[in-house]
């Protein structure tokens, strides 16, 4: 059994690890990046640390809106920097096998979705921030990123 943090996108029901999920904070002003995916809604500064804010209603082609004060951003740890996942509210914490996560149920190619599980009040769907981004979308983060933390705009 694994804890995954469980929260709500466009009426839908997430979940991440808790072991990647660092902390979660209030939404806050972002910077957009020029040049980088709809996927990626903009920056913040987290303690001195520029954090990528991932837009999981822009990749998943769900009904999308403008981030507001209400959202919760989830400060997700990945093998190459630490992320943020716009959520609409915060669920809260579920014990899931491991074996009920079904990775084909996912739709081919898609691989930001870790997989899905089904439970008796729906499913919840499972991203996988290692593989949010398609590998230009991520060179073109990096670049921005490098770009920002040298002062330039």
């Amino acid at each position: 059994m694994t804890e995954f943090l469980l929260f709500m996108v466009a009426d839908r029901q997430f979940g991440v690890p808790v072991l990647m999920a660092e902390h979660v904070v209030r939404m806050v002003a972002l910077t957009r990046l020029p040049a980088v995916s709809d996927a990626v809604a903009g920056i913040i500064n987290y303690h001195g640390t520029i954090v990528p804010v991932f837009s999981l209603r822009n990749r998943f082609m769900l009904p999308v809106r403008q981030p507001n004060l209400t959202d919760v951003l989830i400060l997700t740890a990945t093998s190459r920097r630490l992320v943020a996942l716009i959520a609409d509210e915060i669920i809260g914490v579920r014990d899931i096998d491991k074996d009920l996560i079904q990775a084909d149920a996912v739709l081919p190619g898609l691989t930001a979705m870790q997989g899905v599980v089904k439970t008796s009040d729906g499913m919840i769907l499972i991203p996988d921030p290692e593989r949010f981004l398609l590998p230009d979308e991520d060179t073109q983060l990096s670049a921005a990123l490098e770009l920002v933390s040298r002062g330039g705009s």
